[in-house]
């Protein structure tokens, strides 16, 4: 079924008619059903797009949909055409039929997202954002000047705000020199070779740890939010998230033996059980030779390739056109899932200031306050209604502190929920930084 909105020309209309007609075959070719639902044909700010919508639950192997592998077959058979994954919900291509707008040279941060992970704007116009149980591990290169630190630093500022915990690696001491002492590290940022390598085999020990806690916990969980959802249910402290940013990771390998060392084994390893146990790695470069990416292709989950130096280095990170980025260009990335990203620009002094209460949104703040006051720290699903929020608004509420930490039963107390000493903690410590920020204005 084709729909279109807005008024498009008729040559437009039959680009979209041949590529509908199309898609399904190339599907089918690579053994894959290709139960489309509709075609949506649309033109917004000038750019004709057309949007190939699936029907995930006709679907049992998504991630063979998601695959670059895939999308660069469409792309070859539509004859060159760019092929994206839509960030929209569910799953979807989206298929520019006009030329694309340029993308603007600086795009700022838009601000923290609850649960998601900010990093850009694609040419189709859409934020490119991923929930943080999807975004696995990811691969990025880049020259110096690039915008490669900056995107790690992006990185690294929305897990910290999430709650999560940090094994940096950082040789040259220029990434991240604002994080040296923050209380999301769980050891020291390692600056060199050696040091490294004991991040890799701590991170891997936090691997072992979470795996005994998987093993005791009922209901056998299969990932984290399994865990954490059981977690809660039983009183227990929720797990958080463990992002591991190995920069320089070229370097790295050459240092500690080569792709065929111990340490190349060690990271392969981590790389297919972190997933598990929340654990997202980031290996990330000037850039890579095809051996050095044949231990950790299969990883990750997405590529981001900013400016490289030679072809060379881009083919084998399977970004090509990333070589062609321009040098006035910082922050312009190739993806092997979204195509072109312009990634968001954040000024590396936040990166000092942030902490997991940054995260506490003014709304949350005054319903702690008011349950603190008038309920004793109770927190309920009729509470919340009686307050005059909905009853599916209350429980997605109530559900998500629980996930934090942030609400927890008491068995003393009929396992109602009460606020916890982590949330009263991050309370308190927001009150003290705005007290401080009026009075230094």
């Amino acid at each position: 079924m084709m729909e279109t909105s807005n008024p498009i020309s008729r040559r437009y209309e039959l680009q979209a008619q041949a590529i509908a007609i199309r898609l399904p075959k190339v599907l089918q070719q690579r053994g894959l059903a290709a139960p489309f639902s509709e075609f949506l044909l649309t033109s917004a700010e000038g750019v004709v797009l057309l949007f190939a919508v699936l029907d995930v639950h006709k679907i049992q192997r998504l991630e063979a949909y998601l695959a670059p592998e895939l999308l660069h077959h469409l792309s070859t058979d539509l004859q060159g055409r760019p092929v994206f994954l839509s960030n929209s919900s569910g799953l979807r291509y989206a298929i520019p039929l006009s030329p694309l707008p340029h993308l603007p040279r600086l795009i700022n941060f838009p601000g923290l997202e609850s649960g998601q992970v900010l990093l850009g704007v694609s040419h189709a116009g859409e934020i490119v954002h991923l929930p943080w149980p999807k975004l696995g591990h990811l691969l990025v290169a880049g020259k110096t000047g690039s915008g490669k630190s900056i995107f790690l630093r992006l990185l690294v500022y929305q897990a910290i705000a999430e709650g999560a915990q940090l094994l940096l690696v950082d040789l040259d001491g220029a990434t991240f020199p604002m994080l040296a002492d923050h209380p999301a590290l769980v050891s020291p940022m390692a600056t060199s070779p050696q040091t490294a390598q004991e991040a890799v085999e701590r991170a891997l020990g936090d691997c072992e740890h979470r795996a005994e806690l998987y093993q005791q916990m009922a209901g056998f969980p299969e990932n984290l939010e399994e865990y954490n959802t059981i977690a809660v249910r039983q009183g227990k402290e929720p797990l958080s998230r463990l992002l591991v940013v190995l920069d320089e990771f070229s370097t790295l390998m050459t240092a500690l033996g080569g792709p065929k060392s111990a340490f190349a084994s060690q990271v392969a390893e981590l790389g297919w059980r972190g997933r598990k146990f929340g654990v997202h790695l980031v290996f990330a470069a000037q850039d890579f030779t095809k051996q050095v990416v044949g231990r950790v292709r299969d990883q990750v989950n997405a590529v981001v390739c900013f400016r490289v130096r030679s072809m060379e280095a881009a083919r084998a990170v399977g970004c090509p056109d990333a070589v062609h980025i321009s040098e006035s260009r910082p922050g312009l990335a190739c993806t092997d899932r979204w195509g072109p990203v312009q990634t968001f620009y954040l000024e590396k002094h936040f990166l000092s200031k942030i902490n997991s209460q940054s995260l506490l949104s003014d709304y949350d703040v005054r319903l702690a306050q008011r349950a603190l006051t008038e309920a004793e720290g109770k927190m309920s699903i009729p509470l919340l209604v009686s307050w005059g929020i909905s009853e599916r608004r209350a429980r997605a509420l109530v559900e998500a502190w629980e996930l934090r930490g942030w609400l927890q039963q008491d068995p003393a107390r009929q396992n109602a929920r009460y606020i916890t000493p982590k949330f009263q903690d991050l309370l308190s410590s927001r009150q003290t930084h705005q007290a401080g920020s009026n009075q230094s204005s």
